[in-house]
C-alpha cells in the first residue's frame, strides 16, 4: 500500500493551478486543497482563486522514504526537498511567495484507536467507526441504520449531511440557471429598454465539495502530459470532470538550507523592511571580515562574484517603468533623510548599484536617531518607508537568488 505524504505551503491562496516538480530526490506535486475537514463548514460551492495549495508526496512502501534517523529528520528532509523545488519555481515567477515555512499549522493526525476525529478546522468532532471492517464492534444502528452494514462511511454523521449537502448544491445550482426580463427608462447602468439578465454571473466556474476532493486524486508519480491543462478526475469519465492549468518544473540542484531559510523566511514576510533584511542576509552571508569599513567592499565583491554589469542592467531594465522612474531619483524617508538616486548610467554600475544597496542595508538595519550629531538615514515601519523598500525587493531577492546559487549542497545534506 502506497504511503501518502500531504504538506500545507504558505502564501498559496489562488494558485488556480497544478505544479509537478521532479529532478530531486522524488517528485512531488502541488495542487489546491481544502484544509480543515469541513463538514459544517462545507461550502456548496468553492473558487480556485480562493483555495489554498498543499504539497503531495508518494511512496510505493517504507523503504522507498528517504532514510531518516527519526520522524522528525524524515520531516526536515521532506521541507529540504520541497524547498529546493520551490526555490527553482521562485526564480522563473518572483513575484510568487509559495514557501514551505508555514505561518499557521493547517492539518493534525487523529489517533486511529479514537472513535471521535475532529473536523471543522478541530471545532466539532464526528463519531468515526468502520462498522464494517473493524470486527471489534459488534453492531452500530440508529432508526434509519437497523444494523451496522447499513453505513456506507466510516464517518457515521456523514451518512446524513452528504444528502442534504447534494440536495443544497442542486438548487442553488437550479436557482443559477435563471434569467430576468429587465425593463428600464434612463437608468445609468442599462440605459432604456429591455434586457434578459442572468440573475448571477461568477467571474470564473464554480467547483463543488466533490470535485475540490477530486485534487487528491493528483499523484506525484504520475507523468503529466505536454499540455497547458491537467484533467481532473476519479478515473473515469463524469460531468464532474474539470480541468486546471498544469506546470511542470525539473530541477537537479540543491542549494545551502540554512540560505533557503533566509530566502523563504523574507517571502513569507509581508513587511518589506522584513523582506529586504532577510534577502541581504543571505548576501551576507558571504562576507568574510566584520568590519564595518570593509562591508561596503565586501557587498562590491559579492556582486561581482555572483553577476556581470551586464547582468545587473538586464534585471534593472526589466522592471516596471515607474520603478526605475523611482529608484533613479533621490528619495526622502520619513524622518526627513534622503536616500540617494540609482544613476543608471554611471561608467560603472556595480560600484553604483553596491553603494546605494549597502546605504540602505544599514537604513533597514540601523535605528539611531543621530550619529555624530547629524541625522542618520534610517527606515521605520512606517507606509511612507515601507513604499521605498517595495521598490527595492525585487532587485535584492534577484541578488541573493544568485548567492544562493553558488552555495550548493550534496543531496545527502540532511542526512548527515
Amino acid at each position: 500500500m502506497s504511503l501518502h505524504y500531504i504538506y500545507p505551503i504558505t502564501n498559496s491562496r489562488g494558485l488556480g493551478k497544478v505544479i509537478y516538480f521532479s529532478g530531486l530526490m522524488f517528485p512531488v506535486v502541488v495542487t489546491p486543497s481544502i484544509f480543515g475537514e469541513p463538514i459544517l463548514t462545507a461550502q456548496p460551492f468553492y473558487f480556485l482563486e480562493q483555495l489554498e495549495a498543499v504539497v503531495r508526496m508518494e511512496f510505493k512502501t517504507e523503504s522507498d522514504l528517504p532514510p531518516a534517523k527519526s520522524r522528525g529528520h524524515l520531516e526536515k528532509i521532506f521541507e529540504y526537498v520541497i524547498d529546493n523545488y520551490l526555490f527553482a519555481y521562485s526564480k522563473k515567477h518572483p513575484s510568487s511567495k509559495l514557501t514551505s515555512k508555514l505561518t499557521e499549522f493547517r492539518f493534525w493526525e487523529e489517533n486511529p484507536d479514537d472513535h471521535y476525529f475532529k473536523y471543522d478546522g478541530r471545532i466539532s468532532e464526528c463519531l468515526v467507526l468502520d462498522t464494517l471492517n473493524d470486527d471489534s464492534i459488534i453492531d452500530c444502528k440508529d432508526a434509519n441504520h437497523p444494523s451496522k452494514e447499513v453505513w456506507y462511511d466510516w464517518c457515521l454523521f456523514k451518512n446524513y449531511a452528504s444528502g442534504i449537502h447534494e440536495e443544497y448544491v442542486t438548487k442553488l445550482k437550479e436557482a443559477m440557471r435563471h434569467n430576468v426580463l429587465v425593463k428600464t427608462k434612463d437608468r445609468s447602468s442599462l440605459g432604456t429598454g429591455e434586457q434578459n439578465l442572468p440573475i448571477i454571473k461568477t467571474q470564473s466556474s464554480p467547483l463543488t465539495l466533490d470535485q475540490v476532493e477530486m485534487f487528491e486524486c493528483i499523484r506525484p508519480v504520475q507523468k503529466f502530459p505536454e499540455k497547458a491543462k491537467c484533467l481532473i478526475h476519479r478515473g473515469t469519465e463524469s460531468s464532474s470532470n474539470f480541468e486546471v492549468p498544469v506546470e511542470a518544473i525539473a530541477t537537479t540542484s540543491y542549494y545551502n538550507p540554512e540560505l533557503l531559510s533566509y530566502y523563504f523566511c523574507a517571502l513569507r514576510d509581508h513587511s518589506p523592511l522584513a523582506q529586504f533584511r532577510n534577502f541581504f542576509n543571505v548576501v551576507e552571508f558571504f562576507f568574510e571580515d566584520d568590519s564595518t569599513s570593509k562591508e561596503r567592499k565586501q557587498l562590491e565583491a559579492v556582486i561581482r562574484w555572483v553577476t556581470t554589469a551586464e547582468d545587473l542592467m538586464r534585471i534593472i531594465q526589466s522592471l516596471p517603468s515607474a520603478i526605475i522612474t523611482r529608484i533613479a531619483q533621490k528619495r526622502t524617508a520619513s524622518n526627513g533623510a534622503v536616500i540617494s538616486a540609482l544613476t543608471l548610467n554611471a561608467a560603472d554600475i556595480i560600484t553604483e548599484f553596491s553603494n546605494r544597496l549597502y546605504e540602505i542595508r544599514c537604513a533597514c538595519v540601523h535605528s539611531k536617531q543621530k550619529r555624530k550629531g547629524q541625522k542618520t538615514l534610517r527606515f521605520v515601519p512606517a507606509t511612507s518607508d515601507e513604499e521605498i523598500i517595495w521598490d527595492e525587493l525585487p532587485m535584492i531577492q534577484w541578488l541573493a537568488a544568485k548567492c544562493i546559487e553558488k552555495q550548493t549542497s550534496p543531496s545527502d545534506s540532511l542526512n548527515a
